[in-house]
């Protein structure tokens, strides 16, 4: 039997393979506090469920255009129109199967063999993996701790070579929590507008930033509209992981080349999950609620971790994810998460998966009950080492 080598060299997501983990010990019965999972604790919005059933009721269970339904695209268009500054149509947005298939095929669209994209490091797991199935070559840029680990202009400007075709831009990011000002946007900018790539924005995360900070989308910028790919979704805004709808938008010429390639694999996105998706566009107060919830959250992980010897927390300024520096305990990331896991039952994910050796992700996606309860057992696993 022959596989292609590119299928081969791809390894397997290890926040999924320690989500399952963690799932499958607690069927067993055991008390897990969950701090690997990548997805809200909250169900989907009961006005959701209903539009979703209404639209199954009606009969909206066929395909639809490749590119998404025609109001979807319209109230997507509108949304980042209204809520991020992009000025575009219909005709400029693609509905997909998640977020994660627009990355995908946003690069599967712009890169060629052996084009390069920049992966900022800490980085998400599938974007190296992603640039392996496109063919592409990552590169990854190494963020640097004693700046908070954001992506400088002078980083930037020092990685981009004459292969370099595409940025993968992730904020605020997933795995440490950052995110920027406008300032600091408009001076990363200004190295893209003079070097011939493309931005491939990863804004998944928009809705969660905190600390009364505010998300500015990098296609709203001066001259990079053209230059950006926005990616975005409803699973982590909405908690509908599940559903599998995302979105992409860009120039038209660009939508009109990616949209062949949904039509050669998907199809379609799921027809019942756009018309929830439609219902949850017109409901900004779900988001906001949620957002403080999170943020209440943030605050008492941080307080937590910030006194627990040998972990030095990050505080997150958006997204639900803490990072966090374990170096001080000896151990790599995977002997830490493993025994925290055997030996306290806390899961979380060693940073080793997102080209950070010596740190950990920690998910506060859970409850404020939870959150207590793995601090404490966090301690208690510092103080046996």
């Amino acid at each position: 039997m022959s596989i292609n080598p590119q299928v081969l060299s791809l390894t397997k997501s290890a926040t999924l393979k320690i989500t399952a983990l963690t799932k499958q010990i607690k069927k067993q019965g055991k008390d897990v506090v969950n701090f690997a999972a990548g997805e809200p604790d909250f169900d989907t919005p009961d006005f959701i469920k209903t539009a979703a059933k209404e639209a199954i009721d009606q009969g909206f269970t066929k395909y639809t255009p490749s590119s998404g339904d025609n109001r979807l695209k319209e109230a997507i268009a509108n949304k980042l129109k209204v809520n991020n500054g992009i000025c575009l149509d219909k005709e400029n947005v693609i509905v997909t199967s998640g977020a994660k298939y627009a990355l995908f095929i946003a690069l599967l669209s712009l890169l060629s063999v052996d084009d390069q994209v920049l992966i900022p490091s800490p980085y998400w797991v599938s974007y190296p993996e992603m640039a392996k199935l496109t063919l592409g070559k990552a590169k990854f840029i190494d963020l640097a701790e004693e700046n908070n680990f954001k992506l400088t202009p002078e980083l930037l400007n020092n990685s981009i070579t004459k292969k370099t075709k595409v940025l993968i831009f992730n904020y605020p990011s997933n795995p440490t929590g950052v995110t920027y000002s406008k300032k600091e946007l408009i001076d990363i900018s200004k190295v893209i507008k003079d070097a011939n790539i493309y931005v491939v924005s990863d804004e998944i995360y928009e809705t969660l930033v905190y600390d009364k900070k505010s998300h500015i989308s990098f296609a709203s910028l001066d001259s990079m509209q053209d230059k950006t790919l926005t990616v975005g979704g409803f699973s982590k805004s909405f908690a509908m992981t599940g559903w599998r709808v995302g979105y992409l938008a860009a120039n038209k010429d660009l939508v009109k080349e990616i949209s062949k390639i949904v039509g050669h694999t998907t199809s379609c996105p799921c027809s019942i999950s756009q018309a929830a998706a439609l219902a949850a566009l017109g409901d900004n107060k779900w988001q906001s609620q949620v957002g403080l919830k999170f943020e209440a959250r943030r605050d008492l992980l941080y307080q937590g971790l910030s006194n627990t010897p040998k972990v030095k927390p990050f505080k997150s300024e958006g997204t639900f994810y803490m990072f966090c520096d374990i170096r001080e305990t000896g151990l790599s990331s995977f002997e830490f998460c493993s025994r925290l896991l055997e030996e306290e039952l806390v899961s979380c994910i060693p940073a080793s998966s997102f080209g950070k050796e010596g740190f950990i992700r920690i998910s506060f996606s859970t409850s404020l009950k939870q959150i207590k309860k793995g601090i404490d057992r966090i301690n208690n696993f510092i103080k046996k080492l």
